[in-house]
């Protein structure tokens, strides 16, 4: 027979949990802190070298380029790769890259997302696994003009390519995995996003999307690291120096870690098991 005690006290522990579980479905998220979000907004020839990321530009810095890029405005037609504003749409050469330093020394989960146009590219990772538009994560930055300053160098992440290739680089070379999204048109603008974890351990990315529709490719644990995310940013490779690629704009946010549900959900069991613990000592014999 249960006691009137048992009864109190276990209901006293449902209601504990039920309250538990209320504040957490009633707690906002924490929300994304946005470091760089770039529109592109400006007068045409502007040149992205030295510019400031608009409207949010967290970390105070601007952009750097990697490999044969142009440090001023303006088409340049071959090289030094052009790297400037047109038609409100960062416009990158053929072996060109931008990068910003994060400014971040601690283990992140970083949201990226860029707009790309590939359509002025003529080549595809079949004739180099670089090929096409990048969106992820650099070591160092470094310019050049020799034929060995690429765009790709030092570069983790992701290049999307004319065929809808959708290959990892990791420290700038092919890291064998790739997949190909069915139905890519080349001749359109694109959204890619995803998110990357540098925690060590882990240093994964999730969450692919290319306009919108899931892309299935894993990375290697401690693929994303905290040295190989020091600046973000984008490229563009392909084989003619003439080759152009659109970027209308540009995104990373850092991610908090979701609230610890888990943690909670357990800690309303214990509360019911102690209930019924206490219950059973209250209980007559």
């Amino acid at each position: 027979m249960i006691g009137p005690f048992r009864i109190l006290v276990s209901r006293y522990g449902v209601a504990a949990s039920v309250a538990i579980l209320a504040l957490v479905a009633q707690t906002p998220r924490a929300s994304a802190t946005v470091i760089i979000f770039d529109t592109f907004t400006a007068a045409n020839n502007t040149a992205l070298i030295g510019r400031f990321p608009s409207p949010t530009d967290a970390p105070g810095n601007a952009y750097e380029g990697n490999g044969n890029v142009s440090l001023v405005g303006g088409p340049t037609g071959g090289t030094p790769y052009e790297a400037d504003i047109q038609s409100n749409a960062a416009r990158v050469g053929a072996d060109a890259g931008l990068g910003l330093n994060l400014g971040i020394s601690t283990a992140q989960q970083f949201q990226l997302s860029i707009t790309f146009n590939i359509s002025g590219d003529t080549q595809t990772q079949a004739n180099n696994i670089h090929r096409g538009a990048g969106l992820g994560f650099f070591s160092s930055v470094s310019l050049g003009s020799s034929g060995t300053s690429h765009c790709f160098n030092n570069f983790t992440g992701l290049v999307v390519d004319l065929a809808g290739s959708v290959r990892l680089i990791v420290g700038g070379a092919d890291s064998g995995l790739a997949t190909i999204v069915g139905g890519f048109d080349p001749n359109i603008t694109h959204t890619f996003s995803y998110r990357v974890n540098t925690t060590s351990g882990v240093g994964t990315m999730s969450n692919i999307l290319l306009d919108g529709t899931t892309v299935s490719l894993a990375a290697p644990v401690d693929t994303f690291t905290i040295a190989r995310t020091v600046y973000g940013g984008f490229y563009n490779s392909s084989g003619n120096n003439t080759d152009l690629a659109d970027f209308p704009d540009f995104y990373i946010a850092t991610i908090p870690e979701p609230a610890t549900m888990p943690g909670l959900m357990g800690l309303s069991l214990l509360i019911c098991l102690h209930s019924l613990w206490m219950g059973r000592r209250a209980s007559p014999a």
